[in-house]
């Protein structure tokens, strides 16, 4: 997906305005949750998201929907990952 259609649906699901988050080579975050739902896009490199079902790699080019309350980490390769983000929160 481009990032011009990616934005477009972030808006139709009422996102906030989305943000880049840029990760260096080998980060590694703790797990944790969020108390949004967060869609991205890999705008370049990659990284891989380890969930309670198991790790899901998303490369550039890619999205990912996580669901509010979902314990996960994020974890970056030698490459390091810039990702285009948006959060909904509950109502």
């Amino acid at each position: 997906m481009d990032e011009t259609t990616f934005r477009a649906r972030l808006a139709e699901l009422g996102a906030a305005e989305p943000y880049t988050v840029d990760w260096a080579p080998g980060h590694a975050s703790p797990e944790h949750t969020h108390d949004f739902t967060a869609f991205g896009l890999v705008l370049a490199g990659a990284f891989t998201l380890e969930l309670p079902d198991g790790p899901c790699r998303v490369p550039a080019g890619q999205t990912f929907e996580l669901k509010a309350g979902v314990p996960h980490r994020e974890v970056v390769g030698t490459e390091g990952a810039r990702v285009l983000a948006g959060r909904i929160f509950a109502r």
